[in-house]
């Protein structure tokens, strides 16, 4: 596990929306579902912390004061260092990328390119861009760590401006990052009163909803069993959590008869490629929240 730098820490957070963007898009992302996840996320807690952080929809709307920011694929959280490090270099590094011709031809040429990395500026505006061309924003990998998502085929390449990069560096000004696997992660950082967002990779319930090959590694049954084992443990020493996941009889079975409540909800389904298949797919939140709102 890595870790990467912690800025000064600040006091409790009292949780409200900010509207703060995600400068990424993400497949499985929250943004549709951050109203339902509010409402069962507790008025005030001590820390943020979230280990599959991903797009970071939620985090973005809370904006905590006191952030754990966690995954494990190396490359994004270098970007979210970037990004709440050198907005300035990153912005310019983007303006470059923005010159070139949108098309098939510069999508592959960048995507093929293996930058160094001590070159930090430079890979995180690669994976913006990567991110912002690919198909419906899905990062995927192959068994040897490469990026292998295709070209999405927009009319426009849309890049984050400089009001949406400034204000998630504001966002992230005082966030501990981290990349390591989850359960390293709430071992080393979770105390009593923290709030804990737990957005797993999902098992598949589609052949294009499986998100396992997120990293080269693969998010297995084993590991769904492993997380519940840790919402046991968030519980047992006094943090609120809330996990999503989809709505699968394996999920079913790891959490029905606890006293976890499971609250069912519908997000849109934007990842598959033929386009009468997308639509709303219902997902869960588990939490142990009794006084959610």
């Amino acid at each position: 596990m890595t870790l990467l730098e912690r800025p000064e820490a600040n006091p409790l957070h009292t949780s409200t929306l900010t509207g703060v963007r995600p400068f990424l898009k993400w497949a499985g992302g929250k943004a549709r579902l951050v109203p339902e996840i509010t409402r069962l996320i507790p008025r005030s807690f001590e820390k943020y912390i979230e280990p599959f952080v991903g797009g970071g929809a939620l985090f973005f709307s809370l904006s905590p004061l006191n952030g754990v920011l966690s995954d494990s694929n190396r490359e994004l959280m270098d970007c979210y260092e970037v990004v709440r490090d050198d907005p300035e270099s990153l912005l310019k590094e983007l303006e470059k990328i923005a010159e070139l011709p949108h098309n098939e031809e510069t999508y592959y040429e960048i995507r093929k390119q293996i930058i160094p990395i001590d070159q930090r500026i430079k890979k995180a505006a690669r994976m913006i861009y990567l991110n912002r061309t690919a198909f419906n924003g899905l990062y995927r990998v192959n068994r040897s760590g490469g990026f292998n998502t295709p070209f999405g085929r927009y009319k426009k390449l849309s890049l984050p401006g400089e009001h949406v990069i400034f204000a998630a560096s504001k966002a992230l000004h005082s966030t501990f990052l981290m990349t390591g696997d989850f359960e390293k992660v709430l071992e080393e950082n979770a105390t009593a009163n923290d709030f804990v967002y737990l957005d797993p990779p999902y098992p598949a319930v589609g052949k294009y909803s499986d998100f396992n090959r997120y990293t080269k590694d693969f998010f297995s049954e084993k590991d769904q069993e492993r997380l519940s084992e840790c919402v046991g443990k968030l519980d047992d020493i006094g943090c609120t959590f809330v996990l999503s996941n989809a709505d699968h009889p394996l999920i079913k079975k790891l959490y029905a008869g606890r006293k976890f409540k499971i609250v069912r909800v519908f997000a849109p389904r934007f990842i598959n490629c033929k386009g009468g298949a997308r639509g709303d797919v219902a997902e869960v939140l588990i939490t142990n929240n009794n006084d959610s709102r």
